[in-house]
């Protein structure tokens, strides 16, 4: 609206209708298309995108296509900063538990694969443990939560990908009584795990996230694209980690 633009937004709920508003999309004859894909199982019709010779910028999750412009926060840099969070605050040693969510595509791989290189190379003595949640809903981290406690009676920390799984596996400790948890991550910069991380006293909650401001810099992308000015292919946004240290810094009633 800022800028002027005649512009449709398209809400799926999974990558088949994502697929169908693509080509929708492409139907329209749009100028432009901003993508935020479910996962890579979208490639195929995105690459319709491109095919059509619309300009496509990819928003956080990548995909294998010849996109024109990409803009995500640093998902390795997320996992690497939460490993070295971690492996200092439980002192090199013990248990902690790794979040994979494959629904999420790249994003879980590119995180996952950020931590396990820091504590390879830096927390050796330090035991992973692998499991995995249908999703980033809080409901689906209380479920993989509860299953993740009983198959394993020691845990010193848990690695959690996003904010409102990590708001699941706080509920799913509470509720187990495991005190000995020492600290849980999360990823994204959800408001309502910044109030939780402020509230928590006994256990250090902290998330790594970056500028969720990127969604309207892809539109930018996008924009200077139709006017045939030059950008960047890969823009990647850096890391910051928010503990109870720094949270009040973050608060946005707004957000």
């Amino acid at each position: 609206k800022e800028l002027g633009l005649n512009y449709k937004t398209y809400q799926s709920a999974n990558v088949n209708e994502q697929a169908n508003d693509i080509e929708d999309a492409i139907a329209a004859k749009s100028a432009a298309v901003v993508m935020f894909p479910h996962n890579d199982e979208v490639t195929v019709a995105a690459q319709q995108i491109i095919d059509a010779g619309i300009p496509l910028v990819v928003f956080d999750r990548k995909i294998d296509v010849n996109y024109n412009a990409y803009i995500a926060g640093n998902n390795k840099d997320m996992g690497t900063a939460s490993a070295d969070y971690i492996g200092r605050l439980i002192g090199g040693k013990g248990t902690v538990a790794i979040e994979n969510v494959p629904s999420s595509g790249s994003v879980s791989t590119e995180r996952v694969d950020g931590f396990k290189s820091v504590m390879k190379e830096k927390f050796p003595d330090i035991k992973l443990v692998d499991f995995t949640a249908e999703g980033f809903a809080q409901e689906q981290g209380l479920a993989a939560a509860t299953d993740l406690l009983t198959a394993n009676p020691q845990l010193d920390a848990i690695y959690s990908i996003d904010d409102e799984s990590s708001m699941g596996f706080l509920q799913a400790i509470k509720e187990a009584g495991r005190k000995a948890i020492k600290t849980i991550s999360g990823g994204g910069g959800s408001q309502s795990y910044f109030k939780t991380i402020e509230s928590t006293s006994d256990m250090k909650l902290f998330t790594a996230t970056y500028s969720p401001a990127m969604m309207k810099n892809a539109v930018d992308l996008a924009v200077s694209l139709l006017k045939g000015e030059k950008v960047e292919k890969d823009n990647i946004i850096p890391t910051t980690i928010i503990s109870g240290d720094n949270v009040k810094d973050f608060f946005d009633e707004t957000s």
